[in-house]
């Protein structure tokens, strides 16, 4: 059964690909990746750490790289040679872009924190 099908029920199988497909969500950075690449469309672990903030190291954007493509969020899209090693590319999988919508409509249903009031 899919979710087109109909209500979502207590599939076990189908509920554990759901919650690995959300903890993509789970981590700022991972979050910021999956942003970046929707904006950018197509960049390599290098090119993602000049554009996160706050600052990660290259070795836990590539840590955060490697968990979103075993979670089907992104997907390679080529590779180029580089002073002697491989640069590898990504770009958002279908289903991570399908996520970032679902995040979307989310983010705007949700009523922003009301300010504290000023004080006296």
């Amino acid at each position: 059964m899919t979710i087109s099908d109909g209500p979502l029920r207590p599939d076990s199988a189908l509920l554990d690909r759901l919650a690995a497909a959300f903890r993509g969500l789970g981590h700022p950075t991972r979050l910021q990746i999956l942003l970046t690449l929707r904006d950018r469309d197509v960049l390599s672990p290098a090119e993602l750490s000049r554009c996160i903030e706050p600052a990660v190291g290259l070795e836990r954007i590539a840590y955060h790289t490697r968990t979103l493509g075993l979670l089907g969020l992104i997907v390679p899209a080529g590779t180029e040679a580089v002073r002697g090693s491989v640069q590898h590319f990504y770009c958002l999988s279908p289903h991570g872009r399908k996520l970032l919508e679902l995040l979307d409509d989310h983010s705007r249903s949700i009523s922003p924190r009301p300010s504290p009031p000023p004080r006296a």
